[in-house]
């Protein structure tokens, strides 16, 4: 029987790409073409991270299976594939590649756990080349309930054979947070996605880092620097 091995958990907009910006302004355009355009900045960037139809749901008032909220958010997939799908492999942050091939050089699994739909998960994790570093990818839709729910995740430490209780969630979102929470698994919130520090540790993380270096380092698994070639000696003068 192997050993039980730990896993790491990642969300996948704001947290290993820099995505939020592109679907706020992306909701935004859809509320505008659909007679919404008057919803506060503020408001609409609250909701990234969430699943769509719930999205489009509290941003217009309209029940979430209404054929407005479904025109919303085809219109939004549509829009999003366009203008932001062609930059994916530029809006990864800098430092996941490195730090998701160290992780799995050293023994974890790993896992992707999103809201996003699969087919809009992989559109973005295909041209960022990161599909080959992850042992399952957990989109909505795939567990009876999604984030904040505790499903999406424990159907990832079950599709990779870890136990909860060797699982770690990374995400920039409180509903990350809460879902670890409520599996059981260890959550550390990173604050370069749409989250403030306050708002994840009172979400239930455990540890808040701003930066992927952080990240890496709270992790245990920074990846080492290459390796500068040793000085040449100076010559020992002759007698």
């Amino acid at each position: 029987m192997s050993a039980e091995r730990p896993a790491i958990l990642f969300d996948l907009d704001g947290t290993l790409l820099d995505t939020p910006g592109a679907i706020a302004n992306t909701l935004h355009r859809v509320l505008a073409e659909t007679g919404h355009g008057d919803v506060p900045d503020e408001r609409v960037r609250a909701t990234v991270g969430r699943p769509l139809t719930a999205v489009f749901a509290d941003l217009t008032g309209s029940p979430e299976d209404s054929a407005p909220v479904a025109e919303a958010v085809a219109l939004f997939r549509e829009l999003f594939r366009r203008t932001v799908v062609p930059e994916a492999a530029a809006l990864v942050f800098p430092g996941i590649p490195d730090l998701l091939r160290t992780l799995r050089r050293s023994g974890y699994r790993t896992a992707v756990v999103t809201s996003k739909i699969r087919p809009s998960a992989m559109e973005l994790l295909e041209p960022a080349a990161l599909v080959d570093q992850f042992d399952a990818i957990i989109c909505h839709g795939m567990a009876e309930r999604g984030k904040p729910h505790p499903d999406l995740a424990l159907l990832a430490a079950e599709r990779i054979g870890s136990p909860a209780h060797l699982c770690t969630v990374v995400g920039d979102a409180v509903d990350d947070m809460r879902m670890a929470a409520g599996a059981g698994m260890r959550a550390i919130g990173v604050t370069y996605g749409v989250a403030s520090a306050r708002q994840l540790t009172a979400s239930g993380a455990v540890q808040v880092v701003e930066t992927v270096a952080d990240l890496a380092r709270s992790l245990g698994r920074e990846p080492s620097p290459p390796t500068a070639p040793a000085p040449r000696a100076a010559p020992v003068p002759l007698p």
